[in-house]
C-alpha cells in the first residue's frame, strides 16, 4: 500500500504511442489529470434538500448558507436555490396542479417541512445519484403488423442518443435506417446509406483529456523528442512531415483530398471522442447546407473525418464559433439525447420514483413516465429548473461542449487547410475506420489487408493512387495500418 505504482502501457496504434509517452511525461513533471471539477447539479441539489426536510424542518436561508460551503455550489446563485426549493416543494409552474409532486411545505415560521411520512419513505427508497445505463430493444418495422415491429437485439442508449432520424447504422448483420426511439424502443427499416455506423459503446467513452491532448501535440512539434518513440512511429511522422506537415500546439490542421470518388476532409483537434462526436455533427450540418453533400463522419479521440460528395471549401467558415448557435440547438432538438437525458435528471431530482413500498417500477415505465412529463415542461414551462439541469448535464457529459468552444476558440484564426492530391500518412488510420464491420470469412480480412495495402502505397509510393478495391471492412480486425 505505500509503494509507488508500477504501471505497463500498452498501445494499440501509431497515435496511442504518442498518447503514452505524453502520460509518462505527465507524470514525471507530477501533474495532476483530467478536467477541472464542474458546478453542482440542480437535480442532486434538489435530492439533497428533500433529504434534508426528511431529516427535520429547515430555514432556508441557514440551508443556503450551508449549501454554499460546499465547493461545488459556492456559486450558486439565490435564485436558482429558490427555484430548486420550489421545484421540491410545489413540482413548479407546470406540475403544481398534482398533487404527488407536492413534497414540501413551510410553517408559520418559514421553515420547510416533509408533507408526509409516505413521502420521506419514498424518498429513502430512491435515494441515489447513480442511474443505470439502460439498453433498448432494436425493432425492424414494416416486416410485421405489431406495433414495435420484429425485435432484433438491444443497444446501449448511448449510440443511439447520438442518432437522427435517417442515419444509418448496422446492427444483426443488417445495414438499417433509424426512424426514432418509442419508449424504450429502437424503430429501424431496412435500406441504410452508405457507410453506416456502427453501434459504440458507453465503455468506450473515456475521452483523451485536456492535459494529454496539450502534450501530444507539442510532441508533435518537437522532432528532437522522436528518438524516444519506436522506429515506424518516427518514420511515420517524417513521411506526413514531408507529404503534408504536423498539427502545431495551437492551430488546427484541416487536410482535404479526393480518393475512390469521394471527397475527405480530416481535422486533428485531439479534443477527445465526444468532443468528436459533437463537432462531426455539427460539421456535417454545415456541410450539407453548404451543398458539400456530406455522406458520414467518423471520430476518435484524435481525429474527425468526414467524407462527402463534393469538395468542401472555405474551411474556416466550416469551423467558425457561431456552429455553437442555431446548428447545435437544432441537432439537440433533432435528437433523442435531450430527452433521455432528462429522465435521468428526473430520476435524480425526485421528480420520477423507481422504487414504491412494495412495488418496483419498470424501466419502460419509468422511461414513459419521463418522456411525457418532459413534453409538458417544454410545452409549458421551458425554463423549469430540471429542463436546465438537463442542458447543462448533456452538454457536460454526452457533448463535451466545454471543449468544443474552447478549442473553436482557440484555433479561430488559426485553421491551416492542406489540400492534397492524396491521403496523408497522419490520415490513414482514421479512414480504416470508417464503415468498420465485423470480419466474417478469411475472404473479408484479405479484402480488409488489400484496402491497407492499397493505402500504404498511396501514402510511400509517388505514383498517383490506384482506385481502391470493394471490399468489406472489418471492425474485429483493430491493427495498425503499417504493421498490416
Amino acid at each position: 500500500m505505500d509503494e509507488a505504482s508500477r504501471a505497463v502501457l500498452v498501445p494499440a496504434n501509431r497515435f496511442e504511442v504518442l498518447e503514452c509517452v505524453a502520460a509518462i511525461d505527465g507524470v514525471a513533471a507530477r501533474e495532476l489529470d483530467g478536467d477541472p471539477p464542474r458546478p453542482g447539479g440542480l437535480d442532486v441539489l434538489a435530492q439533497h434538500l428533500l433529504g434534508m426536510a426528511c431529516g427535520a424542518p429547515f430555514e432556508p436561508d441557514a440551508m443556503f448558507a450551508e449549501i454554499r460551503s460546499a465547493a461545488p455550489y459556492a456559486d450558486l446563485s439565490r435564485a436558482d436555490f429558490d427555484a430548486t426549493l420550489d421545484f421540491v416543494a410545489t413540482g413548479g409552474y407546470a406540475l403544481a396542479a398534482y398533487e404527488q409532486y407536492r413534497k414540501l411545505f413551510r410553517d408559520s415560521q418559514g421553515r420547510m417541512h416533509v408533507r408526509s411520512a409516505r413521502i420521506a419513505a419514498q424518498h429513502r427508497m430512491n435515494i441515489g445519484t447513480i442511474v443505470e445505463a439502460p439498453l433498448l430493444k432494436v425493432h425492424l418495422v414494416g416486416k410485421t403488423r405489431r406495433a414495435f415491429g420484429t425485435a432484433l437485439g438491444e443497444v446501449e442508449e448511448y449510440f443511439v442518443n447520438q442518432l437522427r432520424p435517417g442515419d444509418g447504422f448496422i446492427f444483426a448483420g443488417r445495414k438499417l435506417r433509424f426512424l426514432g426511439v418509442r419508449e424504450t424502443v429502437v424503430q429501424a427499416a431496412e435500406g441504410a446509406v452508405d457507410d453506416p455506423l456502427v453501434p459504440a459503446y458507453a465503455g468506450g467513452r473515456l475521452p483523451l483529456t485536456t492535459n494529454l491532448a496539450s502534450r501530444v501535440r507539442a510532441l508533435l512539434q518537437s522532432p528532437e523528442t522522436w528518438q524516444r518513440f519506436p522506429d515506424q512511429v518516427a518514420e511515420w511522422l517524417r513521411l506526413q512531415r514531408r507529404r503534408s506537415r504536423l498539427p502545431g500546439r495551437d492551430d488546427l490542421l484541416v487536410e482535404t483530398f479526393p480518393r475512390g470518388g469521394r471527397w475527405y476532409l480530416v481535422a486533428y483537434c485531439f479534443e477527445g471522442r465526444n468532443a468528436h462526436q459533437t463537432l462531426g455533427m455539427l460539421l456535417t450540418k454545415r456541410m450539407a447546407r453548404a451543398g458539400f453533400a456530406p455522406l458520414g463522419f467518423v471520430a476518435t479521440d484524435y481525429v474527425i473525418g468526414i467524407w462527402s460528395a463534393n469538395q468542401p471549401l472555405d474551411i474556416a467558415a466550416l469551423f467558425g464559433q457561431d456552429m455553437l448557435g442555431d446548428d447545435l440547438e437544432e441537432w439537440m432538438a433533432d435528437s433523442s439525447m435531450l430527452k433521455r437525458s432528462f429522465r435521468n435528471v428526473a430520476v435524480i431530482a425526485g421528480l420520477i420514483q423507481r422504487s414504491h413500498p412494495g412495488v418496483e417500477k419498470t424501466r419502460r415505465q419509468v422511461t414513459v413516465n419521463s418522456d411525457l412529463i418532459y413534453d409538458v415542461l417544454r410545452r409549458h414551462q421551458p425554463d423549469h429548473i430540471l429542463l436546465r439541469a438537463t442542458r447543462a448535464d448533456a452538454a457536460h457529459g454526452l457533448i463535451d461542449l466545454g471543449r468544443v468552444a474552447a478549442m473553436l476558440a482557440r484555433v479561430h484564426g488559426r485553421i491551416v487547410h492542406m489540400a492534397l492530391s492524396r491521403v496523408s500518412p497522419l490520415a490513414v488510420p482514421i479512414l480504416l475506420e470508417i464503415g468498420r464491420e465485423q470480419v466474417g470469412s478469411e475472404a473479408d480480412e484479405d479484402a480488409l489487408l488489400a484496402e491497407a495495402e492499397a493505402l500504404v502505397a498511396e501514402v510511400t509510393n509517388e505514383a498517383p493512387p490506384a482506385p481502391p478495391p470493394r471490399r468489406r471492412r472489418a471492425r474485429s480486425v483493430q491493427h495498425d495500418l503499417f504493421d498490416a
